[in-house]
């Protein structure tokens, strides 16, 4: 019986744990909890912030065209600021065209990802599971992670 229960170093890949940001607190618990299973397992982190027709830029809804190194600055200097003090873990951070969804599934498959860790919802999103994060876990072909919102851990 033992041959049929996989230890958890033969079902996880060696690919890098992929999570996505977008400036929200639940997004910063997100990559907070993708950044210490990628030290557990040692993997490495790869974080993604998806572009789309409008970006939120200090609270406000603008057109991405023309906002790119904006985000840029924002993904590398403020989002991901807490991963650049850890010396051990390996990362980077990159803007990918398309909807959260669709950049979190497409990088996953793309990378051969170990664990696809999203928050349970983003800017604006009030549901228990947000759009991005249901649309994940029904159609992602990797294992997820959801990370709920701190008022709702206990």
């Amino acid at each position: 019986m033992a041959d049929s229960d996989p230890s958890p170093g033969s079902i996880i890949s060696s690919g890098p744990v992929i999570v996505g940001v977008d400036g929200s607190s639940n997004a910063q618990r997100a990559l907070a909890m993708a950044a210490e299973i990628a030290r557990r397992f040692d993997l490495d982190l790869a974080v993604f912030h998806a572009i789309g027709m409008m970006t939120v830029i200090e609270g406000r809804h603008v057109p991405s065209e023309g906002h790119r190194d904006d985000l840029e600055r924002m993904l590398r200097l403020e989002w991901c600021a807490a991963l650049a003090a850890d010396r051990e873990l390996r990362w980077r951070a990159e803007l990918v065209y398309g909807s959260p969804a669709d950049v979190l599934m497409k990088m996953g498959a793309g990378l051969d990802a170990s664990f696809v860790v999203v928050g349970s919802r983003g800017v604006g999103d009030e549901l228990a599971l947000g759009s991005t994060s249901h649309h994940v876990v029904h159609h992602c072909d990797r294992p997820v992670v959801v990370v709920p919102p701190a008022d709702r851990t206990g």
